[in-house]
């Protein structure tokens, strides 16, 4: 059992072009370059090159794995910017389920978010964080995704005024809330 006093977890904004590996040969800036020195921080999951958003760190490597883990089926939301003309059959389809490379995917929730003219936002909900799933799942049936946001991972949302590549600590009744999502409290 831990603690919301010993955990410590950090919400990120990541922006596009930044990477989220430790160590890059192209020396390109990296989300570790962004957190503070304090303590080893462990990333909750992963966020593409050109995907945005929110992103969690933790110094507890139990609440990673669990909060990682697919049997915790914790939601990540998404906001996407899809160019192309979606019809209703393809939200159903998304919702229903596709046969990607690495085996069935969908979403459990998309809804329409607004846009106009070519390109269109949809907020769409996964259980789970395979590589590039959300752009798979929209390119599968041939549509492309043009902007890629995660706005929530589980009850945490992305603050709306936290900036491109700034952090802020979660609370200790947030750190409260995933410890106990995941029975570790």
């Amino acid at each position: 059992r831990y603690s919301e006093e010993e955990t410590k977890v950090l919400i990120l904004n990541k922006q596009a072009g930044v990477i989220c590996s430790n160590k890059d040969e192209e020396g390109r800036k990296s989300v570790y370059d962004l957190l503070p020195k304090e303590s080893r921080w462990v990333m909750v999951g992963r966020l593409d090159l050109n995907t945005s958003g929110l992103l969690l760190f933790t110094n507890n490597g139990d609440l990673a794995n669990k909060l990682m883990h697919p049997s915790s089926e914790i939601d990540r939301e998404y906001a996407v910017r899809v160019l192309g003309q979606v019809e209703s059959e393809d939200l159903k389809q998304l919702t229903e389920g596709i046969e990607l490379d690495d085996g069935f995917a969908k979403f459990s929730s998309v809804n329409v978010g607004g846009g106009q003219g070519a390109n269109r936002w949809y907020k769409v909900v996964l259980k789970e964080g395979r590589k590039r799933e959300v752009r798979r799942l929209w390119e599968a049936l041939g549509f492309k995704v043009s902007r890629l946001i995660r706005v929530r991972f589980g009850e945490i949302r992305l603050p709306e005024n936290l900036k491109a590549n700034q952090f802020d600590y979660l609370k200790p009744g947030q750190v409260n809330l995933l410890l106990r999502s995941v029975k570790l409290k």
